[in-house]
């Protein structure tokens, strides 16, 4: 078995655990092995004795279940694996092991998409060094490029037509064969793959024309880019930065410090010029001459479902996904922290064949996680947390219950030090759980100890079953009598002010309305608790310590993306897809119009929300994949969010019970003493402590900030913020945003990391500074050689 990592000295029984700059940027590329010649044969190492112990621990009978076949059954999630069509792994590269490659090149888990074209060859010559597996289109050229371990990922191929499934789904050679025939097009994709349960990316070849598509809440996600002559989709915006010598956009990075992600609708944009993520309700399409093309293929339902009928719906979707990941036996661990969404998936789980462990933290109070979720939350609920854990442990006799004390390095703000913080980042775009991510990898490692294969967690649950009060201003339209009584209770819980509450229900303000008022007002205070807010995201603000040319590019992008224009240069642009094939609906980048991810404010409130919370999942997996078993949200696949948001909004968000929804679809499986649970414990403490703990790494870590080296933030400023006592949370608001950018521009290669620049594969000279008032504000003394910062802009009008 393997030691835990300890995320205080950043080290594990074999090697360094989670160092983003050996797995991300110093050993992506070739030039990088060059530079490093000794730290690139100790990564090596390193990553084959990981990929060996994994191989054998993965393959060991672990409990009851059936005994897994290692030539049939996945090491991640118990995806089988099958390919009916050629994979080939090129000569001088390992085939032991799912995540070792001899040689220099990409490391980690990634695959790109290519057309079935002579357009496409390009791109294929330039991945060709750095892909260990190829699988092809039926005419024989490369169709699937990259670095995957066995058992991610089933294909099947009946005559022309090629279909591959990479992630977590009960399918097999055989089904899918079965759901080929009769498909003579991609758009038939829809009727093949319906009901199929998990989550996964869905790949098709047929005709000529290719079809990309990953969940509809971005656990999943496609990305693409114009290489040479031809559009190529991967997994990984990074991935396709690198392979077009793309550069990262400062303007995009400054509103990105306005919070945990971007604001809508710059949520589902990636940081890297001309590179594009695809909305999780589209498709993308590449056609054989290198034009691509974006489809829908879903749109949200209409809230009509009455509980009695949507309860049981719900309750057969989350079964089913939790099924997808228990049915190929083995062990499979999960929260159990005494909430109702931890307490749902570790019932399901104990009905599958897997043997199931619970992995619980307690405090120096006894008390732990209340939700169920070690994510970027950090509650710490005291003794309630601790009692109903207990009690729901009583009643699993099955499974092996598991409680922890962690250490200093699984506290908030823990393994974010100079030497440490670039682990903690993902190259795609800044991690949202930054603050959380050593206590994230302490349960994946405590967990690998255990044999886990995958680890279930609730990350999702408030985003489909939470009281987001916002139903309010679509329900006081739809059924004003049954509003006014859900006003009431409401307004009691949140004390809101009469006026601010009438001002929320009258608001009329269209989507694009109301991001040009956001960006009107990212400098502006921070609303009040007894503000009430219905609008259709949450309101972005720009923290304290943000300089005024960042703010004043925070606010030109997002002032751009209200009316529909194209920001000018600095900013990114789109793939070229070319003219004859644009379909797009909803927001397709700078340029244009913003519009609703659905058609009420409450069902859009939960796909942002969700698709959020997808994109932190994502991350996760790919910053501590290599600390122990995949993070796996079943809340989240497809089936599930679609059989929530079918039913009816007074349902679904009432203010009692507590997630009204998820406790009528678990009764049953779960038992009433926990469903009925109302109690929940504070989170501040937690927060509190772990700053006190580790305010002196984060101070180092600001000290020389790479944003500050880019006239982004006044780093002094920050300092004072981190230094001074803080009344309540909302001082330190903007202190998560600050430390993902910064942690992900430590991240980046050297060549990356000296800045932006502006195409054609060369990076430009540097940005002068002759006179004093032209450096920007917070950055002190002397430019340094070499490293550009964001240019001076003009103040934004009032």
């Amino acid at each position: 078995m393997r030691p835990p990592c300890n995320l205080a000295t950043g080290r594990s029984g074999f090697g360094t655990c989670g160092d983003s700059r050996r797995d991300h940027a110093g050993m992506l590329f070739p030039e990088a092995v060059a530079e490093f010649p000794d730290r690139h044969r100790r990564f090596e190492r390193t990553r084959w004795e990981f990929g060996r112990n994994r191989w054998r621990n993965a393959r060991r009978p672990t409990g009851p279940g059936p005994r897994r076949n290692p030539a049939a059954t996945s090491t991640r999630e118990g995806t089988p694996y099958a390919a009916t069509g050629p994979v080939h792994r090129p000569a001088g590269t390992a085939t032991s092991s799912g995540t070792r490659r001899t040689g220099a090149g990409m490391a980690g888990e990634w695959f790109a998409v290519l057309p079935d074209g002579d357009t496409g060859l390009a791109a294929a010559r330039a991945l060709r060094p750095l892909a260990r597996d190829v699988v092809e289109h039926a005419s024989g050229r490369p169709w699937l490029m990259g670095c995957w371990p066995d058992g991610e990922v089933t294909v099947a191929a009946v005559g022309t037509v090629r279909l591959a499934v990479f992630g977590c789904s009960p399918a097999t050679v055989g089904s899918l064969r079965e759901r080929l025939r009769g498909a003579r097009s991609v758009h038939d994709m829809d009727r093949t793959v319906a009901r199929l349960p998990g989550c996964f990316h869905l790949l098709a070849s047929v005709a000529g024309r290719v079809r990309a598509q990953g969940t509809l809440a971005s656990v999943r996600r496609v990305y693409h880019a114009r290489v040479g002559g031809a559009v190529v989709a991967a997994d990984s915006a990074h991935v396709l930065a690198r392979l077009t010598r793309a550069d990262w956009d400062p303007s995009w990075l400054a509103l990105r410090l306005t919070g945990p992600t971007a604001p809508y609708p710059l949520h589902e944009t990636t940081p890297w010029r001309g590179v594009r993520a695809v909305p999780g309700d589209r498709w993308l399409e590449l056609a054989p001459d290198g034009r691509a093309v974006e489809r829908r293929r879903w749109t949200a339902p209409e809230p009509a479902v009455p509980l009695a009928e949507g309860a049981p719906a719900v309750r057969d979707a989350l079964a089913a996904a939790v099924q997808t990941r228990t049915t190929h036996g083995g062990t499979v661990s999960t929260e159990l922290s005494g909430g109702t969404d931890s307490a749902s998936l570790a019932f399901l789980a104990d009905r599958g064949p897997a043997r199931l462990v619970t992995y619980r933290t307690v405090g120096r109070d006894g008390g732990g996680n209340s939700d169920g979720r070690v994510d970027g939350s950090g509650h710490d609920a005291g003794g309630h947390d601790a009692f109903f854990a207990d009690r729901a442990a009583g009643v699993l006799p099955r499974a092996h219950h598991r409680v922890h004390r962690p250490d200093r390095a699984a506290a908030l703000f823990a393994g974010l030090g100079r030497d440490r913080a670039a682990g903690a980042a993902d190259p795609d775009e800044p991690f949202a759980w930054t603050r959380t991510r050593a206590r994230l990898a302490y349960a994946l490692e405590a967990m690998a100890v255990e044999g886990s294969r995958v680890h279930l967690g609730g990350h999702g649950g408030d985003a489909l079953f939470g009281t987001d009060a916002t139903y309010l201003h679509d329900l006081v339209r739809a059924r004003p009598r049954t509003a006014l009584r859900h006003l009431r209770a409401h307004r009691a819980q949140a004390r809101w002010s009469a006026p601010a509450l009438l001002r929320a229900l009258a608001d009329r303000r269209t989507p694009a309305a109301e991001v040009a008022d956001q960006a009107r007002l990212l400098r502006a205070a921070r609303p009040g608790p007894r503000q009430a807010s219905f609008g259709w995201s949450p309101a972005p603000r720009l923290p304290g310590w943000v300089t005024d040319d960042g703010a004043a590019a925070a606010v030109g992008l997002l002032r751009a993306t209200a009316i529909g224009a194209d920001p000018g240069p600095g900013t990114r642009t789109g793939t070229g897809t070319g003219t004859g094939m644009a379909e797009h609906s909803g927001y397709a980048g700078p340029g244009s119009p913003v519009e609703a991810l659905a058609t009420g404010r409450a069902q859009h409130g939960v796909l942002l929300a969700a698709r959020r919370t997808g994109a932190s999942v994502r991350q996760a997996n790919r910053v501590n994949a290599g600390c122990g078993p995949p993070l796996s949200a079943p809340f989240l696949d497809d089936h599930v969010l679609d059989a929530a948001l079918s039913v009816r909004l007074e349902d679904r968000h009432a203010p009692w019970p507590r997630k009204p929804l998820l406790t009528t679809a678990m009764r049953g499986v779960v038992p009433d003493e926990l469903l009925d649970r109302t109690s929940r414990g504070p989170s501040a403490a937690d927060l509190r402590a772990g700053l006190g703990r580790h305010r002196a790494e984060l101070l180092d870590l600001f000290d020389g900030s790479e944003l500050a080296r880019h006239g982004l933030i006044d780093d002094a400023a920050l300092r004072r913020a981190l230094l001074r006592p803080h009344r309540d949370d909302d001082t330190l608001y903007g202190l998560d945003a600050t430390l993902a950018c910064e942690t992900w521009l430590r991240s980046l290669d050297d060549r990356a990391a000296a800045g932006p620049h502006t195409g054609g594969g060369t990076v430009p000279g540097p940005i002068p500074y002759d006179r004093p008032h032209d450096r920007p504000r917070g950055v002190r003394g002397p430019r340094t050689p070499g490293v550009p910062r964001l240019p001076r802009t003009p103040r934004a009008p009032r």
